[in-house]
């Protein structure tokens, strides 16, 4: 098989249908559903219908100026996973290269279920895009621990800046009736997320050449015996990379986590801009504190991207802070632009750059 036909594979026109049906499906049918329950109005606390909200909806200087912060968080984003990729690959990949991968990067993680993740398919595109395979696993490798290393910290403080602001960290039932569980999963999956981060460090960073001989011996194993030459490769490739990432200065760490930082801040504020633009005011630590929670349930869900979970998950998780009126249409712009943005923008990256890679396809 050659490398062209794994990565065709991959992003086979299939692996869209499910999760475009399941998005789909499930964002209309929330709608559908909640235009006629009874709900209150944000504003004057009186009840009424999400159809008679969305009737009655009046486009102010507020929600212009929201719809521009959501389009700027979207920007800021992906301009800042560009840099941190053009920082991990010591600048081998252009600005082009490194919009591309990204919106590659994305669209594997759309395509593949939440529980699995795009990591695999990630250091296929950056092998193809002209990275070694040990570097392509180290650059995947250390992004996640970036990532990683961001929840870690941010968790506790907006859980701080929720709680002094008198809101819950949980949702009280998340409306699936295992509401008092929350807390422990979340609890388990954060010590998780914990070891995790701890193993890549010691294994990419802290003791590379430890990793480089567990590769070896395991190379040797008869059931691989196929891979087992391309895998001492990859080791030794990997090696390498790490090695220069640990040789790297303060400096470019500093830049790499930042641009994470800043990355991951806009992800999250995506979100509150769009609750802005239905709804004056918005407890803005407390819905992020929840989206940290609501990211580590999606994390395990089995469906490509999380579609069909995340658009019935999120009213759950925010209809106790902002009420249930706008969350359906909210649910809805939030996936458009969190995560159908990345099917349109892959099927436009996708077909030239399988064309301008073939070359370097091995």
């Amino acid at each position: 098989m050659t490398a062209l036909q794994p990565i065709r594979s991959h992003f086979h026109w299939r692996k869209w249908a499910i999760p475009v049906f399941l998005g789909t499906g499930a964002a209309l049918a929330m709608l559908w559903w909640s235009l006629d329950q009874e709900v209150l109005d944000p504003a004057t606390q009186t009840a009424t219908t999400s159809r008679e909200l969305l009737q009655s909806f009046e486009w102010t200087a507020r929600a212009s100026w929201a719809l521009l912060a959501v389009f700027g968080c979207i920007l800021l984003r992906d301009v800042a996973y560009i840099i941190r990729l053009r920082l991990l690959s010591f600048k081998q990949f252009s600005w082009k290269q490194s919009f591309d991968h990204i919106i590659l990067w994305e669209l594997s993680s759309a395509l593949t279920p939440s529980v699995v993740g795009g990591s695999a398919l990630a250091i296929l595109i950056l092998k193809r895009g002209g990275m070694s395979g040990g570097q392509s696993i180290a650059t995947v490798f250390i992004t996640a621990l970036l990532d990683e290393l961001f929840y870690l910290l941010a968790v506790p403080i907006f859980i701080l800046l929720s709680l002094a602001a008198g809101h819950a960290v949980f949702p009280p039932d998340a409306g699936m009736g295992f509401g008092a569980s929350i807390p422990w999963i979340f609890g388990i999956a954060y010590a998780f997320i914990a070891m995790l981060t701890s193993i890549i460090f010691m294994g990419i960073l802290q003791s590379p050449e430890r990793t480089h001989r567990w590769l070896n011996r395991l190379s040797n194993w008869k059931l691989i015996e196929k891979w087992s030459a391309g895998l001492r490769q990859w080791s030794l490739d990997l090696l390498e990379a790490s090695k220069n990432m640990r040789q790297r200065s303060f400096l470019f760490w500093f830049q790499a986590f930042g641009s994470t930082v800043i990355s991951w801040t806009a992800r999250f504020l995506t979100l509150n801009m769009i609750l802005y633009i239905f709804i004056e005011s918005v407890p803005h630590a407390a819905v992020l504190g929840r989206q940290l929670v609501l990211w580590l349930a999606l994390t395990i869900s089995p469906t490509p991207g999380s579609s069909g979970l995340a658009e019935v998950a999120l009213p759950a998780f925010l209809g106790d802070l902002v009420g249930f009126g706008y969350l359906a249409a909210v649910a809805i712009i939030w996936r458009l632009a969190t995560y159908f943005l990345y099917l349109f923008l892959g099927a436009w990256v996708l077909p030239g750059w399988i064309s301008r890679t073939s070359t370097t396809a091995s």
